[in-house]
């Protein structure tokens, strides 16, 4: 499932998100992360971009979270090779254990 992102947390006082519930089962991950991660930058200025995200994501297969996000910033570090990093790269795993 793929979730279209709102404003920041914590951004503003008083703004007003979208709530919703998300029911997860046994072996289901959750994977959240900033905007530097989908905004990391090569050296021909291209971004790295939510699809090639998810990409590296589904081409992981049967992993656990540590693996999972080892993977992605592997990713990461080869589509941005040797340009600068401009923006912080934060990315949280969860997997429902049962």
């Amino acid at each position: 499932m793929k979730d279209k992102h709102g404003f920041v947390m914590a951004g503003m006082e008083d703004v007003k998100y979208r709530e919703y519930g998300l029911e997860l089962k046994p072996g289901d991950f959750l994977f959240l992360y900033t905007d530097g991660v989908a905004e990391a930058t090569n050296a021909e200025e291209q971004l790295y971009g939510t699809e090639r995200m998810v990409d590296a994501l589904n081409s992981v297969g049967n992993v656990t979270p540590r693996e999972l996000l080892l993977a992605v910033r592997a990713d990461i570090d080869r589509f941005v090779g040797e340009a600068e990093q401009f923006d912080d790269i934060t990315m949280l795993a969860l997997q429902v254990k049962g």
